[in-house]
């Protein structure tokens, strides 16, 4: 896995942020930023949600239960 390949799908190439987080492939500053862009597309299907255009396959509160831990490893990697 690349980089590139990490910001363009995070959740796709880790599953969930603790993956990411014990992943050994990436410096902190690297998470750092694939976790910033997971947090922004969690926020963009959080609004998606909220404007009543939830995804057929979408389990309700687990974007924001995902958004929360993303939250807390960013404070932990955070100097």
């Amino acid at each position: 896995m690349t980089f590139q390949q990490a910001m363009k799908n995070p959740m796709g190439v880790f599953g969930t942020p603790e993956n990411l987080e014990a992943s050994t492939d990436f410096v902190i500053e690297e998470k750092r930023l694939i976790l910033l862009q997971w947090k922004d597309q969690l926020q963009q299907l959080l609004t998606a949600d909220d404007e009543s255009m939830l995804r057929a396959n979408a389990v309700p509160g687990a974007n924001a239960e995902c958004l929360r831990r993303i939250i807390n490893i960013l404070t932990r990697l955070t100097p």
